[in-house]
């Protein structure tokens, strides 16, 4: 079976990992240090925290923007379950709002026909790497005075003109798990860019304490006998901050990151001139906005017809080829029920008809022929 995806990772790696273990230093090390510095440098945040997940630099952005009871935070229902456990944990209700369906992002319309006056942030998806249409949801939030995170678990390092993603709300996460393009093995990130949550966010990252403050430099991790001042308790917090081992493999994958993403590119673009050979009318392609840069995460096909659908995800899949849909509405699950009756007609529509493809840097040329080959086949192209 040709797998969705590959984490890209060589022989050469281990050297970092070697390192991490002969330095006896397996949290907060210079791997964090300079992962850290390579990231904030690289998409130009004002600050940048590696975290053990994306789910967890979601739910920091949840405690920074001081979710309570009573607020209302609009989110798509079409994305992964992380964002409502971030806002459901802290007592806020989520308001699922439907999706665009050409590029299967988040709806500006159907934003503003949920925004009230209990409405606190707006927490979208830059779904398979593809930006979202920033210009509205930035109006949108200066007209309204509302808080935007944008979750770009997909879109590392995915740009919006030439603003990279993660960078232009309030807050910005992303994902280094096994199926994203940058593998941590299963880390994340998350990038503040209002300097109104700078204060708090070492705090958070570091289960509530202010240790970050007394204690700077990885090498001396001992607080002198004659200093005055402990770290103690200040605020909300947990255990966030990603390992050694962690930011070690992610160190390794950044110093790749240009000959992975021109990988992906390339493999993304071949798949594009495929489906125009094609010429069905049957399905689309979901490609990126205008004056947008991709993270080329996902090949993602929206059929027209859901039997049409199951037939080719069938089809590939018995001759080896991994093709499947992607995300069950949020709001039409058993927890997503508790909070919301909303019908969202578009999401409920097309979710089942979504197709992704094989998409990873190392495809060997005789698997991507392969696919092609099964591809024009269905279609008897």
């Amino acid at each position: 079976m040709i797998s969705l995806n590959k984490p890209f990772i060589e022989r050469k790696d281990l050297k970092y990992f070697y390192d991490v273990l002969n330095s006896k230093i397996l949290t907060d090390g210079k791997y964090q240090m300079k992962s850290e510095n390579f990231i904030k440098s690289l998409i130009k945040s004002r600050f940048v925290a590696v975290t053990h997940s994306c789910t967890a630099a979601l739910e920091i952005s949840a405690l920074l923007l001081k979710l309570k009871k009573g607020d209302e935070v609009l989110m798509p229902s079409y994305g992964f379950v992380s964002i409502s456990n971030a806002i459901t944990l802290r007592g806020a209700k989520p308001i699922f709002v439907d999706v665009n369906p050409k590029t299967l992002n988040i709806c500006t319309d159907d934003i503003l026909k949920k925004i009230t006056k209990k409405t606190v942030a707006i927490y979208l998806i830059h779904y398979s790497g593809h930006s979202c249409d920033m210009k509205k949801i930035l109006s949108i939030k200066k007209k309204y005075k509302l808080f935007i995170i944008e979750d770009a678990a997909h879109a590392f390092p995915a740009k919006y003109k030439n603003k990279y993603l993660g960078t232009i709300g309030d807050i910005g996460v992303f994902s280094f798990h096994e199926t994203k393009n940058l593998t941590s093995g299963q880390g994340g990130c998350i990038s503040i860019n209002n300097k109104n949550f700078m204060k708090r966010v070492n705090h958070i990252l570091d289960k509530g304490t202010n240790r970050k403050d007394l204690i700077k430099n990885y090498k001396k991790k001992i607080i002198k006998s004659n200093n005055k001042k402990y770290y103690s308790w200040v605020d909300f917090g947990s255990e966030y901050r990603a390992s050694e081992l962690t930011c070690a493999l992610l160190y390794s994958q950044l110093k790749k990151i240009k000959f992975i993403q021109r990988k992906r590119q390339i493999l993304w673009n071949k798949y594009k001139k495929l489906f125009k050979d094609i010429n069905s009318d049957k399905f689309y392609l979901i490609e990126p906005l205008k004056n947008t840069t991709s993270s080329y995460h996902l090949i993602v096909l929206l059929f027209k017809n859901l039997n049409e659908s199951d037939r080719f995800k069938d089809f590939l899949q018995k001759n080896g080829v991994a093709a499947t849909f992607h995300y069950v509405p949020l709001h039409s699950s058993k927890m997503g029920r508790l909070y919301s009756s909303a019908r969202l007609p578009m999401t409920e529509n097309l979710f089942r008809r979504v197709v992704r493809l094989p998409l990873f840097p190392t495809m060997r040329i005789s698997e991507f022929k392969k696919i092609n080959k099964l591809i024009k086949k269905f279609f008897n192209k």
